[in-house]
């Protein structure tokens, strides 16, 4: 055998028999691997590299967890390429994934850097038909050559946390820090720096094996999810920040979603897409969706949500619930069409350059049917309330419908709209309560971190006699107005 030193270490707090195995630099990390058993902990050397591509083995679910960890003392939190010194690093030789994770369970990856693929191609961990599965503090810096993608994460409950994955680009292919597409969950995917091209975060896009495999129960909380703005003008195929093309019961909150532009989308930063992308998972649906208490700002565009697939057959978008966010951006503030089911828009500030909503219909290939047909509506059930944004040049525009209640009755099979903003000039006339102060009159009610001042008309303004607009629980982010800097984090419970 290769070096590799096996020091037998019984843990109090570990299952009885529980060892620790130590891997040095060049010692055999897959007989490790293969050797290890429930409880056990493999610990790599700060700073050994280990080139290959490694496999955990098959194992049914049940029974302690395996973890592979660094040997120093990590920081307790996210990690950052600054602690790379801390880490082992695991590299593939080819261009395929470093770490396979197939049809095994429990197992807990802690403190360990990952490498490009060679060529940048495919994933760096492959993770297939498994459950229980963490990636605790992972580091990932793909090089200026790019990556494809860094996790891809098809299984039941698969954890990533406390991680840094950057530099992710493919030319002329979609690229994802972390994508799953084929898995129940939960997914949990919190405390993350996650930077990609494409799309940094995304569940859906490709086949899953059945209903019972659509992504669901996933949360997606204190994330810092970006794109660098040196990428802009490069052949990057920049898209959005985070979307769900097949999802159910999902909870986005208390994140920061930061630089988006068009490119190889429309520079939307936020989708909600029902899609059925290879044609063989018409039960692809996006259902059950809560984005609350998040920044979005510096991207063209801000929310899409789309009700059926118009390309291949699939299920419906809806019960989307949009509350207390911020979203700053330079064109329009949300899209809507082909049918979506249930949506509600409720306590947001909101600061677009353009129209408030756009609402279309659009063309719907429902899962049953033979063919696509023209959307009837953009949206059968919308509720906005408590909203403060601007008017600018449309508002709310209806396609073929005109803007305001026009708008609203022509695109909502049913709406209930009341106790919004929409700042600016225009004579449109909108549902009650609307209110239309100046520009000048309603920058004024707010502070520099978009908060509302001590004395704002906007105060206690709303249906439920809150304060209109986004409301954070503990208190402002504390974000100043021009520019926003860049290391805010979004930490309120």
């Amino acid at each position: 055998m290769p070096l590799l030193l096996l020091v037998l270490i019984l843990l109090a707090a570990a299952p009885a028999g529980a060892a620790t195995i130590v891997v040095r630099a060049g010692g055999d990390l897959q007989a490790a691997i293969n050797a290890a058993k429930p409880g056990d902990e493999i610990v790599l050397d700060a700073g050994a590299r280990f080139v290959g591509q490694y496999r955990l083995p098959a194992k049914a679910a049940g029974g302690a967890v395996i973890t592979i960890r660094s040997s120093a003392a990590l920081p307790d939190r996210r990690i950052t390429p600054a602690d790379a010194s801390l880490l082992p690093t695991i590299v593939s030789s080819v261009g395929e994934a470093a770490l396979f994770v197939e049809n095994t369970a429990n197992w807990k990856i802690d403190g360990v850097q990952f490498g490009a693929n060679v060529g940048g191609e495919g994933n760096v961990v492959h993770i297939q038909n498994s459950v229980n599965i963490v990636l605790d503090r992972i580091l990932i810096v793909a090089p200026s050559t790019g990556q494809k993608r860094g996790v891809m994460g098809n299984g039941r409950a698969i954890t990533l946390t406390r991680s840094h994955i950057s530099g992710i680009w493919r030319a002329g292919q979609d690229s994802q820090a972390f994508c799953a597409w084929d898995g129940a969950g939960p997914y949990t995917i919190t405390d993350n720096y996650l930077e990609a091209a494409s799309e940094n975060l995304m569940f859906g896009g490709a086949n899953s094996q059945s209903s019972a495999n659509v992504p669901a129960d996933i949360l997606v909380e204190r994330n810092h999810i970006t794109k660098p703005l040196a990428w802009k003008g490069t052949p990057k195929a920049v898209k959005n920040l985070f979307e769900l093309k097949s999802a159910k019961r999902v909870v986005i909150r208390n994140n920061l979603f930061e630089n988006n532009w068009t490119d190889a989308q429309n520079g939307y930063a936020i989708l909600f897409t029902g899609r059925n992308d290879e044609g063989q998972s018409p039960w692809s649906v996006v259902e059950d969706v809560l984005f609350e208490r998040n920044i979005v700002r510096n991207t063209e565009n801000g929310i899409n949500i789309l009700g059926y697939d118009s390309y291949q057959p699939s299920g419906r978008t809806t019960r989307v619930t949009i509350r207390h966010n911020l979203v700053i951006t330079a064109g329009t503030f949300m899209q809507i069409g082909s049918e979506v089911g249930e949506l509600t828009v409720d306590h947001n500030t909101v600061e677009q350059g353009h129209t408030f909503a756009m609402l279309y219909g659009g063309s719907v290939w429902a899962a049953g049917t033979a063919q696509p047909r023209s959307a009837q509506f953009a949206v059968e059930k919308l509720i906005i309330t408590n909203t403060l944004a601007y008017h600018r040049d449309y508002g709310v525009f209806g396609e073929d419908a005109g803007v305001g209640i026009a708008a609203l009755a022509k695109q909502a099979r049913t709406y209930s709209w009341s106790h919004n903003v929409l700042a600016g000039p225009g004579s449109e006339p909108y549902p009650s309560v609307t209110w239309r102060p100046s520009i000048q009159e309603h920058q004024a009610q707010f502070e520099s971190d978009y908060s509302l001042t001590p004395t704002s008309k906007y105060r206690q303004a709303g249906k439920d006699g809150a304060d209109l607009g986004v409301v954070w629980s503990g208190g402002s982010p504390g974000m100043s107005k021009s520019p926003p800097p860049r290391n805010l984090r979004v930490i309120i419970p």
